[in-house]
């Protein structure tokens, strides 16, 4: 199956406005694709990071790491929307990023621990987002009016924010790490001012979503072969097989509720979808969690009672895939706050975090099989529920109007 070959040379161009007929349902490029595989790959080795060292500063070193990672993605992701063109320049370009965020990969273990690793994380993700900045730079030349205001702000905006980067790298301590987290505040915003600087210049909402989901699914894949990597690295018994099928049937809702269930029309409704992209990365962060605490349960799955890092690690995950859905739910055009899909994932969210806080005394296979049925109720209910958000409120129907007397 071969894909269209691209061309040497093709200019960057606006490829959202709203005239352009032809770009309206464009769809994701195998380069894209590929391009994803490495960032998984970071992800990946935070997951394993994390299964190694559950513990509270064990998970706000995952949470902190996932951002730079998470949003790195989600920059290349909105330049191919508005300009990308797939050209031998823009794959060289983001061949080199792929190279810089593998080298970040490898930094990943040693961060988590505390490690030396810290500089070549900084200098690789200034290296990525260097790439990026070298992307705009390109387009700059190409587009005028407000795609130039939109990109002269990203430019400055991202520029700012490595060189905090580079400076952290003569900083020694936890003082680094709070000038990461500056820096990432400043880049962050940035959609915020290049929105209101260029008019509104809209995105395409089909691929935005359309590449949101690719790289969820490869991030519950990620899921699943930790899974299936805890399986393998064990000794076989009933109570770890039982958990392997427990964590696929998570997987599975998982995915359910996010492809079928989850309304993503806020991404066209102009900057508020901005809550998409946001609440993604506490999602994805949660989705990737899931599979390394699934891991831990497996390798301790005869044990009497799950330790304190993997009840959070999956409860706590699933806890933010709900509450992030919840979120971009509020967004959405027609939705209310009475939505059953909405106050479902709330009170499913609510009763795993309690899960996860009290269920110490529980077996690992009846803490996971209490989880994995909360989120299989979710589902049902979703599932249940009219699919036009706020038709499906929990109020007493109206009654039925009196039929009118026919004519004679």
């Amino acid at each position: 199956m071969a894909s269209r070959r691209s061309a040497w040379i093709n200019p960057p161009r606006l490829r959202t406005s709203p005239e352009d007929e032809e770009e309206r349902e464009r769809h994701a490029t195998w380069f894209e694709l590929f391009f994803d595989l490495v960032f998984v790959a970071a992800v990946a080795q935070l997951a394993a990071a994390l299964s190694r060292e559950p513990d509270l500063a064990g998970f706000l070193r995952f949470a902190a790491l996932f951002v730079p990672i998470g949003w790195a993605w989600a920059g290349f992701s909105f330049y191919a929307n508005r300009f990308g063109t797939d050209d031998v320049i823009l794959r060289l370009v983001k061949g080199l990023a792929m190279l810089a965020i593998a080298a970040l990969a490898t930094s990943v273990h040693s961060v988590m621990h505390g490690g030396h690793g810290a500089t070549t994380f900084a200098l690789s993700y200034v290296a990525t987002r260097s790439c990026l900045i070298a992307l705009y730079a390109r387009a700059r030349r190409h587009v005028g009016g407000a795609a130039r205001r939109l990109i002269d702000i990203y430019i400055g905006g991202f520029s700012a924010g490595i060189a905090i980067w580079l400076a952290s790298i003569w900083v020694p301590g936890p003082a680094r790490y709070w000038m990461w987290g500056g820096a990432l505040v400043l880049e962050i915003t940035m959609p915020v001012f290049g929105w209101r600087a260029s008019g509104g210049l809209s995105v395409n909402a089909s691929h935005i979503t359309e590449r949101y989901g690719q790289f969820f699914i490869i991030v519950l894949g990620e899921s699943i072969v930790a899974v299936v990597a805890g399986i393998a690295g064990t000794h076989i018994t009933t109570a770890a097989f039982a958990l392997a099928a427990l964590g696929f049937a998570i997987g599975l809702s998982l995915w359910w509720i996010y492809f079928d269930l989850a309304d993503t029309s806020v991404v066209g409704r102009g900057l508020f979808g901005l809550v998409f992209v946001y609440s993604h990365i506490p999602l994805l962060a949660g989705v990737a969690a899931v599979g390394a605490g699934t891991k831990i349960a497996i390798t301790h799955a005869n044990a009497s009672g799950l330790g304190a890092g993997a009840r959070w690690a999956i409860g706590g995950g699933v806890a933010c895939f709900l509450l992030s859905l919840a979120v971009v739910h509020i967004g959405a055009e027609w939705t209310s706050l009475r939505d059953r899909a909405f106050l479902g994932r709330l009170a499913s969210s609510a009763v795993v975090i309690v899960l996860a806080a009290a269920g110490g005394g529980l077996p690992p296979v009846a803490f996971t099989a209490l989880l994995c049925a909360i989120l299989i109720a979710q589902l049902v209910l979703e599932l249940l529920t009219y699919p036009s958000g706020a038709a499906s409120v929990w109020i007493a129907p109206a009654p039925l109007a009196s039929p009118e007397p026919i004519a004679s």
